[in-house]
């Protein structure tokens, strides 16, 4: 157990240290595979950009008998597609890279004082050759192009590390860890106070790119035989105990895996077309590492105390580990792809130039031990032959050698990463010429990476060039392409008007990435566009059942099914959908309702308006089918649109019209059709539209005479059958006659032939006023009356009745004003002409009273008149004596 858990006996102070350092691994581990996972999806977004549309759905209705009266009004349907962004730097990725490249710099600078005079002085002066390639004056912390914080860190770093080792030996490792950070901490506060380039983090990680890919890479070459050391372990130690000799085993499992770092060898250097393993390089290199932690314990001892494990090795290794792992999830979270596989090819080539010479050193020197069945594992630091540093020297030979067979290929990548950082560098600080030149040289190193050339077409893209960043889209295909790539380049092809050409990228892009829902959504969308139904909803079905945001491809779905379905397919696949929360599938959910005619209870979604009350297209959809949906159920919209559509003026007269559906339905009738009339009488697009709803609102009332006259200027078949329903209805049936047969003329239709017989049999629109009236008038009361005029307040009767109930109970002023609210549009009705007389003359109004009564004798039948004329004359007459007695 001592063996998995050697800082136990170590003093508290360095087990607190050593808890602390694997504490920031494992964190640093965590950051690493979070960035591995999805590296493009790191500084490239996959935007959803929403388009609008209309369909036409019927959601005025008039029933008469079995047949309907309906015109068509725009519902509005939302469709989305995935866009690509360009590629960005995600900085919370740069801060987290610092911490822990950082924090490993400070153990590693601490251990290094640890050591002899010798090792110190020459680990010492290649760190300050480093920090002076790192380029610390383009921070410009003390003026442009001054040396002077690469002189401070020189002297704090070199003064705080030469005091430990010369003056103070007797210090544990955690004092020198505080006393490192303690100056690290201190130049990066001076760096951040005083730095004038705008990136400072992001600079000096870009400069100091070679610094840490050589401690990467060291790292990876110094853990490149822990596997087999861990092998030798793994088939001595029990075998050991049993009695037996572990030779064997450890042949075939060392093959093995010699064999699997071959293979991966061979399809790095794309001499295999095919991934033959199921191993990645990156648990190679983690496995590794981790068991280096153990392992370098026994190399740390078998160096005659150069490096003592306790007070050096670990926390040298560690140091590294830390660097290590910060730095690969960096390089992780900027997609800088030519960087990772040169990583990947240090891994791979590394551990298989040195695991073969490790194989060879094992053999040549531990032969007899494992015929010997003894536990090789325990001297394996020990050669008796072949000594472990000729091993090394010729295992990074063979290194060489594989790089080399290569063209140097490796080195060239690490060179295009290094530019590529000062690419995003300058991308960033809005430099794009500068930022091209780097991203080109990068290029001229490694053409086919995928980092560069996303990052040219991204530049192109910023400043307008479609053929540059189309170019460079399909170089970012040659080797690691991208589904963003795909993408990107069938957006530009569709601004084009190249339709062909960007389903046809499409469809390569999916034989790339089969399981990609974004490039089957967009490939279903262009099918969508081109109006090829069955293939849009082919494509639409599988990016559902693939992608993680499969509300996207089901809200087109939605859309397409609302265009190109008949009624009776609709609902049943209407029914069949589940629910979804998401705002765009809701819209089109609504304005399919709007085309089944389905307007049910539905919840309103608060979501729909933001909180700065600016509109996006699902929010402007949604609220305009929400509104028309739910216009008898909800009066929110009456209220809500009006104050949205001063805060979108571009939006505010559909949101306006919007909001007289509800106010209509559910609010105050008569302002919605005077707004509607007033909008109708204006000379614009959209008078024909008015003039239809509005003659279509006013049939709903009975005002036959209004919809005649308002139902005469539409244009098209709408318009004749409303005035031909409207005729009818006002009992002038021949004109209706007239009407259905100029459009029988022109197309024979079983529908209308119906009409004509549904319209000739004397059957009446029913309307719930009807019944509110007669629960009034067998329960008089305000709330009786006041719902049956709310629902029709130009009705005769209705209006009529509740007027002189409320003059009995002396509400003069309210039966007033619902008699001169009925007369605005129905000033054809005696009755109403009537109560206009009685309450004129209750009021003192002889002449109002007088216009009334002329108004009741023109229209009123001779009959009606003189019963009108009992009441009205003694009325009358009593008022004018009053005044005679009065003067």
């Amino acid at each position: 157990m001592k063996e998995f858990f050697f800082w136990k006996v170590w003093s508290p102070s360095e087990r607190r240290m050593t808890v602390g350092a694997f504490l920031v691994l494992v964190l640093a581990l965590v950051f690493f595979a979070v960035k591995s996972i999805d590296p493009l999806g790191n500084v490239i977004r996959w935007n959803v950009v929403s388009e609008l549309s209309e369909t036409t759905a019927v959601v005025d209705v008039l029933q008469i008998g079995e047949w309907q009266y309906g015109i068509s009004t725009p519902s509005h349907l939302v469709t989305e597609s995935f866009m690509a962004s360009v590629m960005e730097t995600d900085f919370l990725s740069v801060a987290l890279f610092w911490i822990f490249s950082l924090i490993g710099l400070t153990i590693l600078l601490a251990a290094l004082t640890t050591m002899s005079r010798f090792w110190y002085l020459a680990g010492t002066i290649v760190f300050i050759l480093f920090l002076a390639f790192s380029r610390l004056e383009t921070l410009g912390a003390f003026g442009d192009a001054s040396r002077a914080l690469f002189m401070i860190a020189v002297i704090l770093y070199g003064g705080v590390t030469y005091y430990f080792h010369a003056f103070r030996p007797d210090f544990g490792i955690g004092r020198r860890i505080l006393g490192v950070g303690a100056v690290t901490v201190l130049l990066t506060v001076l760096i951040g106070f005083l730095a004038k380039t705008p990136f400072p983090a992001l600079t000096a990680a870009s400069y100091s790119f070679p610094f840490w890919l050589l401690i990467t890479i060291l790292f990876l070459l110094v853990s490149a035989t822990e596997i087999i050391a861990g092998l030798v372990w793994l088939s001595t130690s029990g075998s050991v105990s049993k009695g037996k000799s572990g030779l064997v085993n450890f042949l075939v499992i060392s093959i093995l895996y010699l064999t699997l770092l071959l293979l991966l060898y061979l399809r790095n250097t794309k001499q295999i077309d095919f991934d033959a393993t199921l191993i990645s390089p990156a648990f190679l290199a983690l496995a590794s590492g981790v068991l280096g932690i153990w392992g370098f314990r026994r190399r740390a001892d078998s160096t005659d105390g150069i490096i003592p494990f306790r007070s050096t090795g670990f926390w040298l290794y560690i140091g590294m580990f830390i660097i290590a792992v910060s730095f690969a999830g960096y390089m992780s979270a900027t997609a800088n792809d030519p960087v990772l596989e040169t990583l990947e090819d240090v891994v791979v080539q590394g551990q298989l130039a040195m695991s073969v010479l490790f194989l060879f050193y094992v053999l040549i020197n531990f032969y007899p031990l494992f015929q010997q069945k003894l536990a090789v594992y325990k001297v394996l630091y020990k050669p008796m032959r072949f000594g472990l540093t000729q091993t090394r020297l010729f295992g990074f030979t063979i290194l060489i050698v594989l790089f080399s067979i290569q063209r140097l290929l490796p080195v060239n990548q690490a060179i295009a990463g290094y530019f590529n950082g000062l690419g995003d560098l300058h991308a960033k600080t809005e430099e794009f010429t500068l930022s091209e030149q780097y991203y080109k040289l990068a290029v001229q190193q490694e053409f086919q990476n995928h980092k560069s050339n996303y990052a040219l077409a991204s530049l192109a893209l910023r400043q307008g060039d479609r053929n540059a960043a189309a170019f460079y889209f399909r170089q970012s295909f040659l080797k690691n392409p991208s589904p963003q790539a795909y993408s990107g380049l069938t957006g530009i092809l569709v601004q084009e008007n190249l339709f062909f050409d960007a389903v046809y990228s499409l469809q390569e892009g999916i034989r790339t990435f089969p399981k990609s829902g974004e490039l089957l959504n967009n490939l279903g969308m262009l099918y969508y566009k081109t109006n090829v139904a069955d293939s849009a909803y082919y494509y639409l079905a599988k990016a559902e059942e693939t992608t993680k945001r499969a509300e996207i491809p089901a809200t087109n779905l939605l859309a397409i099914l609302a265009k190109n379905t008949d009624s009776g397919l609709l609902d049943s696949l209407a029914t069949a959908s589940e629910k979804r929360d998401y705002l765009s599938w809701q819209a089109n959910w609504l304005a399919v309702q709007n085309l089944r005619q389905n307007f049910s209870k539905e919840t309103f979604n608060k979501d729909a308006v933001p909180a700065d009350s600016l509109l996006s297209v699902s929010s402007f959809a949604y609220l305009l089918n929400y509104a028309v949906n739910q216009a008898k159920q909800d009066s929110t919209p009456a209220r809500l649109l009006p104050e949205l559509a001063a805060k979108n003026p571009v939006l505010s007269q559909d949101l306006s019209l919007a909001a007289l559906y509800s106010q209509f339905y559910s609010g105050d009738k008569l302002k919605a059709l005077e707004t509607l009339t007033g909008w109708a009488d204006e000379d614009g697009e959209q008078s024909n539209l008015y003039h239809k709803i509005l003659g279509h609102w006013l049939l709903q009332l009975g005002l036959y005479d209004k919809a005649i006259e308002t139902l005469s200027v539409v244009e098209g078949v709408e318009g004749t059958i409303g005035m031909a329903v409207a005729n009818a209805l006002a009992d002038k049936k021949e004109v209706a006659v007239i009407l259905l047969d100029k459009i029988q003329d022109k197309e024979q239709s079983a529908a209308i032939e119906k009409l004509k017989q549904t319209l000739f049999s004397g059957v009446k629109p029913k309307s719930l006023s009807d019944s509110l009236y007669l629960v009034a008038q067998k329960s008089p009361s305000d709330k009786n009356f006041n719902n049956a005029v709310q629902v029709n307040p130009f009705d005769e009767r209705v209006v009529s009745s509740a007027s002189a109930h409320f003059r009995q109970k002396k509400q003069t002023a309210k039966a007033y004003k619902l008699v001169l609210d009925a007369l605005r549009y129905n000033e054809y009705a005696p009755q109403l002409w009537a109560q206009y007389a009685y309450l004129s003359l209750e009021q003192g109004l002889i002449g109002q009273g007088n216009e009334g009564e002329e108004k009741v004798r023109q229209y009123a039948l001779p009959a009606d008149y003189q019963q009108f004329m009992t009441r009205y004359q003694p009325m009358r007459a009593l008022i004018e004596k009053q005044r005679a007695e009065f003067q």
